[in-house]
Formats: C-alpha cells, structure tokens, sequence
C-alpha cells in the first residue's frame, strides 16, 4: 500500500496544485462560469431523467420521442426542437398557412449539421447547446466584471441566469445557447473596441433569431458612445462635431459594424430565392396563432383570460402568469439598467421583449432568459444577501418544476 501511494503522491500533488492555481482571481473567469454551469446542468440532467422516469409519458399523435432507447438524451427534443432536427436533416420547407420550418433561423441548425453526422443529430443537438452556454457564461463573466469591476456581481450573474426557470432550454434542442453566446460575445467585443470581431459575432448573432438585428444598434451606440456622442448629449454642438471627425477617421471600423445585418439579409434572400417569400419567417407566424395586434391588446387580452378564470378550482391559465412576470419584470430593471450600464444596454432590453409581445405572450418567460443584462443588474442587486437567497431559492425550485413540465409534453414556454 506504501508502495502506491508513493507511486501516485505526484500525480496527487500535481492536482493539488492546478485546483490551487485555478482558484486564484486571475482564474475566475473560467472556474466561476463552469462552476455555474456544472451545479446547474446536473440538477436538470438528473431532474429531466428522473422526470421522464418517475411520471408516465404521453403517448399520442404530436407527442414524438426521438430516441426512445436513450433517456438522457430523448428528454431534451421537445416541442420546437423537432423543427430544428428536421432542418438539419431534411432543410428547410415552407408551406403557407401550415407551421414551417421558415420561422426558425439557420444558424444553430447549421452548426447542428457540421457535428451531427458523428454522433446523430440530437446528441449533435444537445453537445452544440451546452458547449456555446459555457462559452456564453464564460463571455458574460467577463462582461460583467467589466462593467462593475467586481467578481462577486460576475459571479452571482452566471449563476442566476444558468438557474433561471427556463435555463433549461440551454440544453435542450433550442437555438437559446447559440443566440445568447453570439450577443453577449459581440457587446464584450465592442465594449473592448474589437468592432472586427464585433461585427463578426454579430452578423451570426443577426443570423440565430429576428430579435438578433437589435445588437446592430447596441453596437452602433457604443461605436457612438466612444466618439463623445450619447442620447444624453444629442442637443450639444460638440457632440456632433466628434460624430463627423468620426465618420472621418473610424470609418473602417464603422464599416466592420455595418455587416452585423448581413446575418438577417443573408437569410431573407434565401427564402426569397426558395420560397419567393423574403418574409416567411414572419409570414409563417399565424400558422402559430399569432397576431400582430400590438402588445397593449396582446397582454389586456390575456390579462382578462387570466382574471377570467377560476383560481379555486385551478382553471387557469398559469403559463400567462410565467410570461407576464418575465414580460414586466424585464421592463421594470431596464429602467435601472438605463441608469447603471447606460442606454445600450436597455434598449436592448426593452427591444428584446418588446417586440415578441406585438404578436404574443406565449415564451416570453424564454424570450427574456437570453437578455443578458437583467442578470447582470440581478447580480449587481444581489450584494444583499436577502435578495441573492430569494433569487436563488425561487429560481432553483422553479427550474425544477418546468424542467419536469417540459420533459412531460406541457408546454412552458
């Protein structure tokens, strides 16, 4: 026994020492992400099997399983996530009046398509959603630590977006993980004056999801911002002397920042080219029932549904209660966001979910789980400790019951 344990004591000690490096400030920015993202994709791996395990599925028309065989595997193809497989493996199709895969956009099948002739496309699927929300916690850490200086706030942050109620569709066959990597790595780089790798990241942010298009004019508020013109300056002559001396001499950059809508042009003259129709993501969208009546009698409808029902006897409509929270509790820290993090950051916010709610309530919940800022003003507000147990104890508990819902065939979001 003396004899192997002196065999291995280096490679003991050698352990010993990466944990004790890995723990040092410098270190942070990966250990804090992946320490978020492991605790959290344990709990909905393990709740999702279980789920799936302990409550009978159903079984009948519409209600698939791609892999039946493999449940750790099978509980993340739900709802949507059909559309996305068969994208991969069939392209895409279009057919007026009928849900068409049109309404979803290319990039995460894409990247979907390059891994899955290796391992299948769910498990393609599954490996491309949690690789980009590591990669999306790890950008967020460091944009948050940019912005407040502090590794407590970064830290709180990955971590409440990572338990948030519907961080599950992280890891599900969703394009969640993908369009929350792409946008919050194209604001870090313009926040650090990369407008190349800006305008990069941000044409296939533009190219996961209609909403991507908003990140254009965050970082053209920045690109602004850092030549000395704000919405907060528009009325001062300086201001606008700064904006002309830079249109002069940054052009390049400019330039980089003006193929962010590439990513949506790109696939717009695809459907024109396939389907005659540059629009058919959107015009696809009634197939859903959805209407394009404006969000004030969007959520007046729908507030009247939900007062309309009987609470007593649970005959009512709870996912309402979901989306509504996440709808005006995005809009209420914007407000506080516009005056800590500035004007980008809110707008973007405000735009985020706004514009869904023209044609819907219905996955606001999940709408609002990719606008990244709210965490970072969550993690900033979480310096109290009252507030951080609540966020995390409220969070957690909710991720298990939809995660368990959604496993089960009930639509969450």
């Amino acid at each position: 026994m003396q004899a192997i344990h002196t065999r291995f004591s280096p490679i003991k000690d050698s352990v010993q020492q990466i944990a004790i490096r890995l723990n040092q400030p410098e270190y942070y920015w990966l250990t804090r992400p992946l320490m978020a993202f492991l605790i959290t994709r344990v709990i909905v791996f393990l709740g999702a099997y279980l789920a799936e395990i302990a409550i009978p599925g159903v079984v009948k028309d519409g209600f698939y399983h791609v892999n039946p065989n493999n449940v750790w595997l099978d509980v993340w193809a739900r709802w949507d996530s059909a559309f996305y497989i068969r994208i991969v493996e069939d392209g895409y199709w279009f057919t007026l009046g009928q849900q068409s895969a049109v309404a979803f956009f290319p990039l995460y099948p894409l990247l979907v398509s390059f891994l899955a002739p290796f391992v299948g496309t769910l498990a393609a699927g599954v490996i491309v959603s949690n690789s980009l929300f590591l990669g999306a916690l790890i950008f967020l850490y460091k944009l948050t630590e940019l912005e407040f200086n502090d590794a407590a706030v970064a830290s709180r942050t990955v971590f409440y977006i990572a338990a948030f109620p519907t961080a599950f569709f992280f890891t599900a066959v969703y394009t969640e993980s993908t369009f929350l990597f792409f946008t919050i790595s194209t604001m870090y780089f313009s926040r650090k004056q990369m407008w190349a790798w800006a305008g990069l990241f941000g044409l296939l942010c533009a190219s996961s999801r209609i909403v991507g298009i908003v990140i254009w004019g965050v970082v053209g508020l920045e690109w602004l911002r850092v030549h000395g013109w704000t919405l907060g300056t528009i009325h001062k002559r300086e201001a606008w002397t700064n904006l002309f001396k830079a249109l002069k001499t940054d052009w390049l950059n400019l330039g980089a920042i003006c193929i962010i809508p590439l990513g949506l042009i790109t696939y717009m003259v695809f459907l024109k080219v396939q389907f005659n129709d540059p629009i058919a993501f959107s015009t696809t969208q009634s197939a859903w029932g959805r209407e394009m009546i404006g969000p004030i009698a969007i959520i007046w409808r729908d507030l009247a549904s939900l007062m309309g029902g009987d609470f007593l006897k649970g005959d009512i409509w709870w996912h309402v209660i979901l989306d509504l929270s996440a709808y005006f509790g995005v809009l209420l820290i914007a407000v506080a966001i516009w005056r800590r993090l500035g004007a980008g950051y809110a707008l973007y916010c405000i735009l985020s979910i706004v514009i869904p709610s023209f044609s819907g309530t219905g996955s606001l919940s999940r709408y609002a789980l990719v606008i990244f800022p709210a965490f970072m003003m969550l993690g900033y507000w979480g310096r109290w400790q009252w507030l951080d147990r609540t966020v995390i104890i409220t969070f957690s508990v909710l991720l298990g019951i939809l995660t368990t819902l959604f496993v089960n065939w009930v639509f969450v979001a």
